[in-house]
Protein backbone atom coordinates (compact mmCIF):
# COMPACT_ATOMS: atom_id res chain seq x y z
CA UNK A 1 0.00 0.00 0.00
CA UNK A 2 1.64 3.31 -1.42
CA UNK A 3 0.65 6.48 1.22
CA UNK A 4 0.40 9.22 -0.85
CA UNK A 5 1.85 12.27 1.51
CA UNK A 6 -1.28 14.61 -0.37
CA UNK A 7 -3.34 16.98 1.93
CA UNK A 8 -6.79 16.63 1.28
CA UNK A 9 -8.21 19.60 0.66
CA UNK A 10 -11.88 20.31 2.24
CA UNK A 11 -14.96 21.35 0.52
CA UNK A 12 -16.20 24.98 1.97
CA UNK A 13 -19.50 24.77 2.50
CA UNK A 14 -21.26 27.73 0.21
CA UNK A 15 -22.14 30.89 1.27
CA UNK A 16 -25.67 30.33 -1.38
CA UNK A 17 -27.02 28.19 1.54
CA UNK A 18 -26.15 30.34 4.62
CA UNK A 19 -27.85 33.28 2.11
CA UNK A 20 -31.20 30.95 1.06
CA UNK A 21 -31.45 30.22 4.97
CA UNK A 22 -31.64 33.80 6.04
CA UNK A 23 -34.11 35.46 4.15
CA UNK A 24 -36.14 32.10 5.51
CA UNK A 25 -35.97 33.00 8.66
CA UNK A 26 -36.30 36.40 8.58
CA UNK A 27 -39.46 36.30 6.57
CA UNK A 28 -40.45 33.51 9.26
CA UNK A 29 -39.75 36.16 12.08
CA UNK A 30 -41.87 38.51 10.21
CA UNK A 31 -44.84 36.66 9.95
CA UNK A 32 -44.85 35.36 13.62
CA UNK A 33 -44.19 39.14 14.67
CA UNK A 34 -47.30 40.03 12.52
CA UNK A 35 -49.17 37.29 14.26
CA UNK A 36 -48.48 38.25 17.39
CA UNK A 37 -49.48 41.85 17.00
CA UNK A 38 -52.21 41.13 15.30
CA UNK A 39 -53.48 39.14 18.56
CA UNK A 40 -52.34 42.27 20.47
CA UNK A 41 -54.59 44.64 18.34
CA UNK A 42 -57.60 41.78 18.39
CA UNK A 43 -57.17 41.79 22.43
CA UNK A 44 -56.94 44.99 23.07
CA UNK A 45 -59.91 45.99 20.55
CA UNK A 46 -62.17 43.39 22.75
CA UNK A 47 -61.06 44.46 25.94
CA UNK A 48 -62.30 47.91 24.43
CA UNK A 49 -65.78 46.79 23.33
CA UNK A 50 -66.31 45.12 26.43
CA UNK A 51 -65.82 48.25 28.42
CA UNK A 52 -68.06 49.88 26.53
CA UNK A 53 -70.74 47.26 26.56
CA UNK A 54 -70.38 47.42 29.99
CA UNK A 55 -71.10 51.19 30.15
CA UNK A 56 -73.81 50.84 28.37
CA UNK A 57 -75.44 48.44 30.07
CA UNK A 58 -74.74 50.71 33.03
CA UNK A 59 -76.27 53.80 31.33
CA UNK A 60 -79.55 51.33 30.49
CA UNK A 61 -80.05 50.85 34.13
CA UNK A 62 -79.69 54.20 35.13
CA UNK A 63 -82.11 55.10 32.64
CA UNK A 64 -84.58 52.51 33.39
CA UNK A 65 -84.45 53.55 37.50
CA UNK A 66 -84.99 57.32 35.82
CA UNK A 67 -87.86 56.30 33.86
CA UNK A 68 -89.49 54.34 37.57
CA UNK A 69 -88.95 56.96 39.16
CA UNK A 70 -90.78 59.47 36.96
CA UNK A 71 -93.87 56.70 36.55
CA UNK A 72 -93.63 57.02 40.22
CA UNK A 73 -94.08 60.88 40.28
CA UNK A 74 -96.59 60.88 37.67
CA UNK A 75 -98.59 58.29 39.36
CA UNK A 76 -98.34 60.53 42.54
CA UNK A 77 -99.24 63.80 40.78
CA UNK A 78 -102.31 62.14 39.19
CA UNK A 79 -103.57 60.21 42.19
CA UNK A 80 -107.52 62.10 43.07
CA UNK A 81 -106.70 63.22 46.21
CA UNK A 82 -103.74 65.32 45.13
CA UNK A 83 -105.60 66.72 42.46
CA UNK A 84 -108.73 67.40 44.97
CA UNK A 85 -106.02 69.23 47.26
CA UNK A 86 -104.44 71.44 44.44
CA UNK A 87 -108.22 72.05 43.05
CA UNK A 88 -108.71 73.73 47.23
CA UNK A 89 -105.50 75.08 47.13
CA UNK A 90 -106.47 77.00 43.82
CA UNK A 91 -109.81 78.03 45.32
CA UNK A 92 -112.17 75.73 43.56
CA UNK A 93 -115.05 73.68 44.65
CA UNK A 94 -117.25 71.10 43.57
CA UNK A 95 -120.28 72.15 41.28
CA UNK A 96 -123.57 72.12 43.12
CA UNK A 97 -125.62 71.06 40.71
CA UNK A 98 -125.49 68.92 37.42
CA UNK A 99 -127.42 69.89 34.50
CA UNK A 100 -127.80 67.63 31.35
CA UNK A 101 -128.96 68.83 27.62
CA UNK A 102 -130.79 66.44 25.17
CA UNK A 103 -130.18 67.92 21.40
CA UNK A 104 -132.57 65.70 19.13
CA UNK A 105 -130.34 66.55 15.83
CA UNK A 106 -128.91 64.14 14.03
CA UNK A 107 -124.74 63.77 14.51
CA UNK A 108 -123.25 65.45 11.80
CA UNK A 109 -121.14 62.35 9.72
CA UNK A 110 -118.34 64.77 9.22
CA UNK A 111 -117.44 65.75 12.54
CA UNK A 112 -117.94 61.98 13.60
CA UNK A 113 -114.10 61.26 12.47
CA UNK A 114 -112.53 63.78 14.39
CA UNK A 115 -114.50 63.23 17.95
CA UNK A 116 -113.28 60.73 19.89
CA UNK A 117 -115.54 57.62 19.77
CA UNK A 118 -115.64 58.01 23.57
CA UNK A 119 -117.99 61.52 22.83
CA UNK A 120 -119.45 60.18 19.92
CA UNK A 121 -123.01 59.22 20.39
CA UNK A 122 -123.98 55.70 20.44
CA UNK A 123 -124.72 53.71 17.36
CA UNK A 124 -128.26 51.97 17.75
CA UNK A 125 -127.88 48.62 17.08
CA UNK A 126 -131.29 47.16 15.30
CA UNK A 127 -133.32 44.76 17.43
CA UNK A 128 -133.54 41.38 15.44
CA UNK A 129 -137.02 40.11 16.17
CA UNK A 130 -137.73 36.49 15.29
CA UNK A 131 -140.36 35.89 12.89
CA UNK A 132 -142.85 33.44 12.87
CA UNK A 133 -141.58 29.81 11.61
CA UNK A 134 -138.57 29.77 12.09
CA UNK A 135 -136.68 27.00 13.94
CA UNK A 136 -134.00 26.60 16.55
CA UNK A 137 -132.17 25.39 14.38
CA UNK A 138 -132.12 27.50 11.21
CA UNK A 139 -131.20 30.75 14.07
CA UNK A 140 -128.72 28.53 14.61
CA UNK A 141 -127.21 28.27 11.44
CA UNK A 142 -127.84 32.24 10.46
CA UNK A 143 -125.00 32.60 13.06
CA UNK A 144 -122.50 30.76 11.42
CA UNK A 145 -119.85 32.88 9.48
CA UNK A 146 -120.56 30.87 5.96
CA UNK A 147 -124.28 30.97 5.58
Amino acid sequence: MAVLNRTLSRTQPKATAALRLGPVLLAAGLVILAIALLQLVQTSEATTTSFAIQQRQQEKLELEASVHQLEAEVAALSSLSRIEQEARRLGLEPPQAQESVVVNVAWPEADRQRLPTRYAPLEEEPIDVKREGSSWWQDLLKLLPFY
